[in-house]
This record gives structure tokens, sequence and C-alpha cells, in this order.
């Protein structure tokens, strides 16, 4: 058998720790680890949410309500499902992943005809998956320059290593004092886990999945990645700027304005004025089913405009945005890619709320609109939504178990009805990044 120790991946970072706060100040690496970084972009919300479910940190719980989206589209019955294609998007299973990476390595395949190579890849089991890998062959960098080093903050902003960032880092963080620094290695190869002192060889898979689920959750996931813990210096992430949606809605008002409505029967306790659970119709479901097939880049850039609640993400597209094309992006098209991710045809409704450009997936060229006429559901039918985004189909039977599950007697119930457009759908997606209370926080204007 030939020896493949030389073709195993392994991906090599430079972290310095500050030993007075127990944090990490940033991080260096080459173009591997920021090929992957930036690869998250390009993930469907779907995606992510089953990727990270089977994460051994509960500790971290990412994406917020949209866990529960996903659970209630895997639960759904597919008989209420309008086709197959959304019965295998809604199929999600524990069989061995299709493996995809983008490369632009003359041994795999040339990127401009628009094929993908299948050697150098991890967990793609989703067609527009197929950046989320690790290399292990030689080639060059996927997204960015392969002779450039970069500087990762420790709250994910990126940027070409130079020693006048570095210094600009340290002077911002207030260091006076270079003995009070440590810099430490940080490894990861394909497939062992050997701790050792000042350097740790890791699984690439579980441990690229844990700094995704950090920058989910955390305002400092390399300080958690190393240390192991979260300090009084490392936040989990907070809320986002009051004027988030004002600034997606300002770019989006013609759209704001001609978008149809969506109407919701909310059930309130009259005695505490807590929202209950919200019955809908069917095209609010497909609204919430939606947004699990919409690019995690799509999301923080064309609908949040780079200030999302999740400041890692909103660090991330900023970098990527200001980073210059030929010198260390590979080109346009890839810059486009990453800021606005293909949003795949095959798994999207034409009924879709947000104003996105749907463009075919590029491992298909397909010139025709492949998106779903008849929308996800089969047929239509009222569908009850709990406060976290849970769904069942309304029956006299999930009535009663809403009422038993919050102790509310019916006297003590009132209805009230609440209009879901475009801004507040952006609302929502946004609470529901971060928040098990997304109908409660998204909106309490209007109750």
């Amino acid at each position: 058998m030939a020896d493949t120790t030389e073709k195993e991946a392994k991906i090599s970072i430079k972290v310095i720790v500050d030993n007075v706060y127990n944090r990490v100040v940033y991080a260096e690496a080459d173009y591997t680890f920021v090929d992957i970084l930036f690869s998250f972009m390009t993930l469907p919300m779907g995606t992510i949410v089953r990727l990270l479910r089977k994460h051994d940190d509960k500790m971290f719980e990412a994406l917020g309500s949209l866990n529960n989206v996903y659970q209630s589209l895997e639960d759904f019955p597919e008989c209420c499902l309008s086709t197959k294609k959304m019965q295998r998007f809604a199929s999600i299973d524990d069989t061995k992943p299709v493996p995809y990476f983008g490369c632009r390595c003359s041994n795999c395949n040339d990127s401009s005809s628009g094929k993908l190579g299948r050697r150098n890849s991890v967990l793609a089991t989703d067609p527009y998956e197929y950046f989320f890998g690790f290399p292990t062959f030689s080639c060059d960098g996927v997204f960015v320059s392969d002779i450039a080093n970069f500087i990762i903050t420790h709250d994910l902003c990126v940027e070409p290593y130079s020693s006048a960032s570095s210094i600009r880092l340290l002077a911002e963080l207030g260091i006076t004092d270079m003995n009070h620094l440590e810099e430490r290695s940080l490894e990861m190869s394909s497939s062992q886990f050997y701790p050792y002192y000042k350097s740790i060889i890791v699984s690439s898979y579980v441990q690229m999945l844990s700094f995704l689920n950090l920058a989910l959750t955390t305002n400092c996931p390399f300080t958690h990645l190393v240390l192991s813990k979260i300090n009084s210096v490392c936040s989990f992430v907070g809320s986002a700027q009051d004027n988030t949606f004002d600034q997606s809605c300002n770019l989006m008002k013609k759209e704001v304005s001609s978008t149809s409505k969506m109407h919701l029967q909310v059930s309130l306790q009259k005695s505490t004025g807590k929202l209950l659970f919200a019955e809908a119709e069917e095209d609010f479901v497909e609204f919430l089913f939606c947004i699990l097939s919409i690019p995690l880049g799509t999301v923080v850039g064309t609908l949040m405009n780079g200030a999302s609640s999740i400041s890692c993400l909103n660090n991330i597209f900023k970098s990527i945005s200001n980073m210059s094309v030929g010198r260390y992006l590979e080109s346009q098209d890839i810059k486009d890619m990453l800021v606005k991710p293909h949003f795949g045809q095959e798994y999207s409704s034409k009924h879709q709320m947000f104003p996105l450009n749907v463009v075919p997936t590029p491992y298909k060229h397909q010139h025709t609109d492949q998106r779903l006429d008849e929308g996800y559901l089969k047929q239509s039918g009222l569908f009850i939504v709990t406060d976290d985004l849970t769904i069942y189909r309304s029956s006299s039977f999930s009535t009663f178990d809403m009422l038993k599950i919050s102790k509310v007697s019916p006297e003590d119930i009132e209805r009230c009805e609440v209009s879901i457009g475009l801004k507040e759908g952006l609302s929502m997606l946004k609470t529901s990044l971060r928040s098990c209370s997304t109908l409660t926080n998204s909106l309490d204007f209007q109750l």
C-alpha cells in the first residue's frame, strides 16, 4: 500500500496568548485555514444546523430557533410535502457524505469549466456545500492566495499579515509588556488527536465544526478553542445593533412596499401578556422552511447588510468585502461567491419572501428556472408555531398540548392578528439566529 502520510492535510496556526487576561490576542495562518474560515459563508443555514446537531459541546447552542425549524422539517410528514425534491431536502440521515471541493489544481480539474473535484473534501452532502473541506493533495488556495499569510483577530477579522498590523492590534488591546505574551501552535490533521505541551493535533473535521459553532455563539472563538474556557474577556454573542434592519430595509424600500403580507393569529396569556403560540397558514411555514436553504453569506451580507446579530460573522463578511482581488483574493468571481453565495434553485420556492437572486447551482448548467412552482407544502392548512419556531399541524390535540405545556387556562387567553411582511420577516430572521423566543422578540411591537 502506498504511503499517504505526505498527502494528509495538516493546517498550522500560530496563536498569541495573553497570559495576564487568559485570552488569545490573534492568530496567524496561511491560506488553508482562511479558505475554510471563508467557506463558512457558502453553507446554507440548514446545512450548518445539521452539521452542528452532533456537536458534543452543548454549552453552546448555535442558531437559536432555527434548530427547531430544522427539526420540524425533519419530522414533517412526507405526504404533506409537495415534491420528491422537497422530500429529499427534508430527509436527513447519517449516511456517508458525498465529497465535493473546489480546486484549481491541474491535477484535479479546471475551475473555469464549472466542474468540481471530489478528492479534497470532508463533508459535503448538499450540492452547494462543496467548499467546506480540507485539501488532501498539494493544491493552490481556493479562495485566497497561497503565498500570503493572514492575521485573524480574536473576533475573526481577517487581513493580510504585516508587522504593522500586528503592532496595531497589540496597541489597540493596550498590551505594553511583551513578556506577558506567549506563542502557541495549533495543528489540525485529518486523522489524529495527540495533545502535548504548546502543540495540539486534533481531528480537522471535529475541530472545524467546533470552531464554526464557537464563531456562531461567542465573540472570541480562538480563546475557547485554545484555552478550553470562557472567561470574563470572552463573552457570548449579544444583541444586534438596533438599526440593523433599518439599514437592510432602506436598501429594499421598493421590495418592502410591494411584499405581500402573511397573517398570524397569536394567542397571548391575558394575565401576563406572554405570547403562547401562533396559528399560521402554509405561507408562513414555507417562509420558515425556506430560511434553511439560504447560504450564511447571503443572510449576513445581502439580507443583514453586514450587520447581523453575530459579530464574528459580520467580521468575516467585512474582511472578505475589504480584501483586494488579485493580490489576496483569487478573483472577483471568488469574491462574489463568498459575499453573494449561490442560492440553489432546486431547493428554492418561487414563493420566497426575500428579494434574492436565485441562480443555478454551479455543478449543473441549467438555463431554466428550476424553483418549485407549487411551493414546499402539498396542500393548504393551518399550523401551530411556538415561540421558539417549533411547527406542528394544527389540531385540537396540538392546541390542548400547548395549553397543558404553558399551564394556562382557556379563559386566560386572548387572540390577536399580526402581519408579517419583508421588514418583519427580516426581524424574525435576525432574532432566530440567537434567540429561542423568536416570535416574542420579533413581534413585540405588534402585540
